[in-house]
């Protein structure tokens, strides 16, 4: 299959729209609810919910899913970061940040996150009302701790490197040196890892990255506390930044994406046998088996997420109603989920149901739900569009089809 993407340098800003990498993003966020899904019923995280009915299968899907999903949106974040510093200057990049990222950031962490935090805080025994709760210390310990962003903190993570983003673009004029040599770097990787032998060893250069970026990481004073009360750790804040330099990288250098997103035959086997394996680094493991067992985690990491791009380059990179539709709906899916997962899967305690079926239904309610919540109120309300999906286009998007539009049109036009 032709490579879509362009091997030329970078040279005027294009509007081309990378459907592949955007399919990537929107589809990576709905498996996010089977992900948080799966934690109902993974032995690994009993607290969760009361629920007591648990298997360890639950525990390979969650640890698997969480090889992936989160470092596959840091290089999509650090790859459209770039993409919007070429279309507008440094300033409308960070208004447009603020609209996409931090206003539906902050809507939900006051709204649902916070709901989801009074549901738990009454489940496990709290008396009282809504303003029994805010005035109890739990309620202070949830915003002082960090706690207020559940699945919300790679959000968080990420409004630093697009303001670190914002000032590299500010400080450096656009010939400058430091710039030239980001694409010259970015191009001798791209031709270093072009074919299929030697991509085995761009993914081993860039896991031993990702390793030397963990270590730095961690031997920093202080690097597993709080930077400031309610925030993030050094350690966890930077721990996907690698992810979001390739990503940067991929942007600036045409070659340097089509390498990465080119399809190899064996990377669906090695794809296969890093979710089957998993391997994690654990503190009883020591220094010297730790180390080797953190630079297999990162080799299995990057193995999955460049998979997953070559994947949707191959089959995805063509777009339509259908790929819009996911990738407008996407970030509703990931925002709203959260609060449904917990919702239903209490719910379901007290059903005795096998736990298949519960965890089928727990995933297929809650996405259900967001979807509603998307097609009935994101796309039709202008304010409720701001709040939870960061954007003003509410007249745009009224008059492209929704759900039953985009994935049967023709059912809907004899209908019609």
């Amino acid at each position: 299959m032709q490579d879509t993407h362009s091997a030329a340098v970078p040279a005027a800003p294009s509007r081309k729209h990378y459907h592949d990498i955007d399919g990537a993003r929107s589809v990576l966020m709905f498996l996010s609810v089977a992900l948080h899904a799966g934690t109902v019923y993974a032995p690994a995280r009993p607290s969760i919910t009361s629920n007591v009915a648990r298997h360890d299968f639950f525990d390979w899907l969650i640890f698997g899913l969480h090889l992936f999903i989160t470092p596959t949106f840091f290089f999509v974040g650090g790859f459209f970061a770039v993409l919007l510093l070429t279309r507008r200057n440094a300033g409308d990049f960070l208004w447009n940040r603020f609209l996409r990222t931090a206003i539906p950031l902050i809507a939900i962490a006051v709204t649902f996150n916070m709901l989801e935090h009074f549901l738990r805080w009454t489940d496990e025994g709290g008396a009282g009302g809504v303003m029994t709760w805010i005035a109890s210390a739990d309620f202070a310990e949830v915003w002082s701790s960090g706690l207020w962003q559940l699945h919300l903190w790679f959000l968080v993570s990420l409004i630093p490197m697009f303001l670190l983003a914002a000032l590299i673009h500010v400080i450096l004029p656009e010939n400058s040196f430091p710039r030239r040599l980001s694409i010259a770097l970015s191009d001798f990787v791209a031709r270093r890892i072009s074919g299929s032998g030697w991509f085995a060893f761009g993914l081993i250069a860039f896991a031993a990255a990702s390793t030397a970026n963990y270590a730095a990481a961690s031997a920093v004073p202080g690097a597993y506390g709080l930077l400031f009360p309610g925030f993030q750790s050094w350690y966890k804040l930077t721990a996907e930044f690698p992810f979001f330099v390739i990503g940067v990288m991929a942007a600036l250098s045409p070659r340097l994406l089509s390498a990465l997103t080119e399809w190899r035959w064996w990377m669906p086997y090695a794809a296969a046998a890093a979710i089957l394996f998993q391997p994690y680094a654990f503190p009883h493991q020591g220094f010297a088996l730790g180390m080797v067992m953190l630079f297999l985690n990162q080799l299995a990491i990057w193995t999955l997420v460049l998979f997953i791009l070559q994947f949707f380059h191959r089959y995805f990179s063509e777009g339509g109603p259908r790929t819009a539709w996911l990738a407008d709906c996407a970030l509703s899916m990931y925002l709203f989920h959260h609060c449904f997962v917990y919702i239903y899967g209490q719910m379901l305690v007290s059903i005795d149901w096998p736990i298949w079926i519960e965890f089928i239904l727990l995933t297929l309610a809650s996405a259900a739900t967001v979807i509603a919540i998307h097609e009935l109120l994101v796309r039709r309300f202008a304010l409720v569009r701001l709040l939870f999906n960061g954007k003003t286009d509410v007249e745009t998007i009224r008059c492209k089809p929704g759900l039953l539009g985009s994935f049967f049109p023709d059912r809907r036009r004899k209908a019609a």
